[in-house]
């Protein structure tokens, strides 16, 4: 029997409410089991210095295990098309 592949997907994009729902929602949905999940915006903070500097952007990285009909790359992609193209995500 073939065990589950281990990816780990990085992702940024503008900050928006439902991000991290929507990549955990796909990895559930597709039977996925999420390893470690990690994520940060660097958003401007009010009275804070570095403020001027921040990016407004949103960055995320999930270790995850993927059952074995999504052992190929085209699959994985095609599965986070829609949240890629939702929040104008770069993916890798």
């Amino acid at each position: 029997m073939p065990h589950p592949q281990e990816y780990i997907l990085t992702l940024s994009c503008r900050d928006a409410p439902g991000i991290v729902h929507a990549i955990s929602g796909l990895l559930f949905e597709a039977g996925c089991n999420i390893i470690d999940s990690q994520q940060f915006g660097d958003l401007p903070e009010p009275q804070d210095v570095r403020s001027e500097h921040a990016t407004g952007l949103f960055f995320m990285r999930v270790h995850f295990k993927a059952p074995p009909r999504l052992d190929d790359l085209d699959a994985l992609t095609a599965m986070f098309a829609p949240a890629s193209a939702r929040f104008g995500m770069e993916l890798q």
